[in-house]
């Protein structure tokens, strides 16, 4: 079958949705389809091949950039304005291409390109990241257009069913893992050699962006504040933050210097590639899924973050805050809760870990036992099973 995904952002790009992207098409490649993956021509700084960048094979799938305005590039645009011109310009773009082109499926990650996409009368599956705040109306009449509406979330498809949407429509499936990533990691002291990583303190890891959406705040912070309380314990910890934007990593370098955190306590790594991220993680002793105190529907509903699968793979013991969303995947058998947003829980949940080493590694091996149903494969293959 060929499928064709759809995304109206810029690709490839440092975000987790640029890798999240490029794995579902790498999955769907490997069940055996013809893959394209139709992306606006945006600014982009990044000049790498956009699979090299990713660490994938450079013919797994193919990248077509459609001609358009960027005009999120544009000075004279204000940013609101610049997101309906550059969407109408890509809309447009992509209405040419599909009249040249023929495909079996749609695959899109966003509503805002369904118009043209069903106007093709071609089968659409609409994979939901976050759900729409105005026109739920329209948004609705499309989804029950598609062929299947796919939900991250348990919480946000139970959104989806209050506002009319029949629920024989929606899969949940969460994001998943490139299992293969994980299949021959270094040991963890190979690994911190390689990072350059202390060997005699207890390393205590995020790997994953420091902001989302809006330059919402992950956690960091708190994450800080908790190494901070074990180093005054006189605990030999070494918080380890990988990942940015760059601009977030100098902030919170600050951050750590007024916690009295000096350059033996913390390392703020900044990005790092992407093929990478396994001996990374492989490194640390202890991963943490922080989280601050938000109501925001990123935490209460709609998250299903790909660190925390990786984090799964990988094999470490997880401490990981509690947010409605993550239930749907992991529990107390395999990962020791903090309460979001409280430090000093963040602080005793990583306590826990480092005073109970062999149950702690006991979950960590459960949690890589249930990841397996989690990989990309699984997850593509269960999607396509529907149609």
């Amino acid at each position: 079958m060929h499928i064709t995904y759809v995304t109206h952002t810029r690709f490839p790009t440092e975000k987790a949705h640029g890798f999240q992207v490029a794995s579902v098409c790498q999955a769907l490649a490997r069940l055996g389809h013809t893959v394209t993956l139709l992306t606006p021509t945006v600014g982009n700084a990044i000049k790498e091949d956009p699979l090299a960048y990713y660490g994938m094979p450079s013919s797994v799938f193919s990248v077509v950039r459609l001609q358009n305005f960027d005009a999120l590039s544009s000075r004279w645009v204000p940013g609101k304005l610049a997101f309906l011109i550059a969407m109408h310009s890509f809309r447009h773009a992509l209405s040419a291409f599909l009249h040249l082109h023929h495909t079996d499926l749609f695959y899109a990650r966003t509503p805002q390109v369904l118009p043209p996409l069903l106007a093709t009368g071609i089968p659409v599956v609409l994979e939901l990241h976050t759900l729409p705040r105005m026109a739920r109306r329209t948004f609705l009449m499309r989804c029950r257009r598609c062929k299947a509406v796919i939900c991250l979330t348990r919480t946000m498809r139970d959104v989806l069913v209050t506002w009319g949407l029949d629920a024989k429509h929606i899969l949940v499936e969460g994001d998943a893992v490139d299992l293969l990533r994980f299949r021959a990691l270094p040991h963890r002291e190979e690994a911190k050699a390689l990072w350059l990583i202390p060997h005699d303190r207890t390393v205590i890891g995020y790997i994953g962006s420091l902001v989302t959406v809006d330059a919402l705040e992950k956690g960091a912070r708190e994450l800080l504040d908790a190494v901070a309380l074990l180093r005054a314990q006189g605990r030999m910890v070494f918080g380890w933050i990988v990942g940015g934007p760059n601009v977030w990593r100098e902030k919170y370098i600050q951050e750590a210097r007024t916690r009295g955190l000096t350059e033996d306590d913390v390392r703020l790594e900044g990005i790092i590639p992407f093929a990478a991220a396994s001996s990374a993680l492989r490194s640390c002793d202890v991963l943490v899924y922080p989280a601050p105190t938000s109501r925001h529907p990123y935490f209460i509903r709609d998250t299903s973050p790909l660190k925390l699968f990786e984090y799964m793979a990988a094999g470490r013991p997880i401490v990981c805050a509690d947010l409605p969303p993550l239930r749907d995947v992991v529990d107390e058998s395999v990962v020791r809760f903090c309460i979001p947003g409280d430090p000093q829980s963040l602080a005793d949940a990583l306590t826990w870990v480092l005073d109970h080493p062999e149950e702690a590694e006991r979950m960590a091996e459960r949690a890589k036992e249930r990841v397996h149903p989690y990989s990309w494969e699984a997850r593509m293959q269960r999607i396509l099973s529907l149609l």
